[in-house]
């Protein structure tokens, strides 16, 4: 089964970006986080690409205290309130949602002195403050937890870039619970973002670090019991309305970004089944905006990072298409007809190679590989490479409204999608999957720019119909395969199953061309939006 089958339909369940976000402050945080162990921390405080002429600060106790309503309401609104005690020194700390255009990295912060160790909002200003008080409305801050941390602190000067190490060992205290932890954090204080990412691709190379995204606050949350990391779809992006190509660049690809790191949490600690899946559509999207920006600004880089997501991208394949398997068995067949011996036999089967495929998607996402491709990627955004690659009349198109841009993109792919389209319930099954390709690319470059155009929405939900219809009968043609391939571990005790299985995927793929058609004729019918 094709995972991409029904992808809209699944992430409308997912749980999405509260709709009235606190305004924090314009400060923010850019900072990278590894986890390693004592041996790597040891490593890391010795190593060459840390070092630096002026001595390290003296190590010290942090104890912060973070807290939220009892209904966790601040947590609920991507926002983390802790006080935070350093010898006789009290100081508040607010953090919020990472800005979209420099995900997954950044957040924007305010730090206060508080003479105690309780929060006291009225220090934040009164604008801050008024959004918290609309949050919390009149409940109580209680103490969620604590983290109690050792820190060393080490300053580098990177040519024009000022970097602060911190090299950090304690634990995450919940009761009588203790979550140890073990990180190095880089955090960029004055110059070049493109700094901090090279220096963190120069670390995940040379030491045992894994590029971590949740926060000492998430981590918290989650050792409560009040948190557990969900998977999290694409967000609507708004441009506006002066964007240029060249900001529409950052913008895209770093949406795409941000999907596709979103999901490790979920993915590495609760094994959530979306999560693999909307990994997977990052990484299509992401795919997408590279190859259309890369025939606008030609840049070989983009490129090279369009055949790295694929890498990646197939890698995770086979979870997801043993997820999708699973799915079908159990919500069709299983269910509605004939579930016992049979079912369980095929199911053991499909929960091994489930397992297995599982195992190698956690081991891509702790590859330095992936963490190479992540930080190169970031990289490559801050400095605006593909501006270098240009030349002539095509530095012109820099400043193209990113409106136009869109515009001309999707009624090429509109046109492309009805050229390949014509006799398409005729056509092989290879001929079929390229119409298929072409309407995702045309769905996802419908999405990134739909803020432009009134009445996208409509046009998206066509493409979107028409791709499903493709992609069910893709699903009888993938589950005879994945039948095919367990047959004889599953042996003859789940043979029945396997034969139920068979004929509703085939009873599913006659159906399946009606639909089709269906879809074919509501797809050219609707009116594209940026005409």
């Amino acid at each position: 089964m094709d995972p991409s089958h029904g992808a809209e339909k699944t992430a409308a369940s997912l749980p999405t970006p509260c709709d009235q976000p606190v305004k924090l402050p314009t400060g923010r945080e850019l900072e990278i986080k590894f986890k390693t162990d004592s041996g790597g921390l040891k490593l890391a405080l010795r190593s060459e690409l840390l070092t630096t002429d002026a001595p390290d600060t003296p190590r010290r106790t942090l104890r912060s205290v973070y807290f939220d309503t009892p209904a966790g309401d601040l947590h609920k609104h991507g926002i983390f309130l802790r006080v935070r005690k350093v010898r006789n020194t009290h100081i508040m700390g607010l953090k919020g949602a990472r800005p979209l255009a420099e995900a997954p990295f950044s957040r924007s912060e305010i730090e206060v002195r508080v003479p105690r160790l309780d929060p006291d909002i009225t220090r934040c200003g009164e604008e801050i403050a008024a959004e918290l008080n609309r949050v919390i409305d009149g409940q109580p801050l209680e103490q969620k937890f604590e983290t109690q941390v050792k820190r060393r602190l080490r300053c580098l000067n990177l040519g024009r870039s000022l970097i602060e190490v911190a090299f950090d060992e304690g634990f995450i205290v919940v009761g009588d619970r203790r979550q140890p932890l073990t990180e190095i954090d880089l955090d960029l204080k004055t110059g070049e973002e493109a700094a901090l990412y090279d220096l963190a691709v120069r670390l995940a190379d040379a030491l045992p670090v894994r590029l971590d995204i949740m926060s000492k606050a998430e981590r918290g949350f989650m050792l409560t019991g009040d948190h557990r990391p969900l998977p999290v779809r694409a967000a609507v992006l708004q441009f506006p309305a002066d964007a240029t190509l060249d900001d529409a660049v950052d913008v895209v690809i770093s949406s795409a970004l941000y999907q596709f790191v979103a999901n490790w949490p979920a993915m590495v600690e609760t094994q959530h089944l979306e999560s693999v899946h909307q990994m997977r559509v990052a990484l299509r999207r992401l795919r997408t905006a590279l190859a259309f920006f890369d025939r606008a600004l030609p840049c070989a880089e983009f490129k090279v990072f369009r055949v790295e997501a694929k890498r990646i991208a197939s890698a995770l394949g086979p979870a997801r298409n043993w997820d999708a398997f699973r799915e079908l068995v159990e919500d069709g067949p299983r269910t509605l007809l004939a579930p016992g011996e049979s079912f369980e036999a095929l199911l053991t089967t499909v929960e091994q190679r489930r397992s297995a495929a599982y195992a190698i998607a956690q081991d891509l996402i702790h590859d330095p590989l992936t963490t190479r491709f992540v930080l190169n990627l970031r990289a490559f955004l801050a400095r605006r490479a593909w501006r270098n690659a240009l030349s002539g009349a095509e530095l012109s198109r820099l400043t193209e409204p990113a409106s136009l841009f869109a515009g001309k993109t999707l009624q090429r792919l509109h046109k492309r999608a009805l050229k390949r389209g014509r006799g398409l319930l005729q056509k092989p099954p290879k001929e079929r999957h390229e119409v298929r390709i072409i309407l995702k690319n045309i769905r996802y470059t419908a999405e990134f720019f739909s803020s432009f155009f009134a009445g996208a929405r409509p046009y998206i939900r066509a493409v979107a119909k028409l791709q499903d219809g493709l992609g069910a009968i893709n699903d009888a043609a993938s589950a005879t395969y994945r039948l095919r391939d367990i047959e004889a571990a599953a042996g003859p005790q789940a043979a029945k199953a396997a034969g139920i299985v068979l004929g509703w995927c085939g009873r599913g793929a006659v159906n399946a061309d009606d639909n089709l058609r269906q879809a074919r004729k509501s797809f050219k019918r609707t009116r594209p939006s940026w005409r």
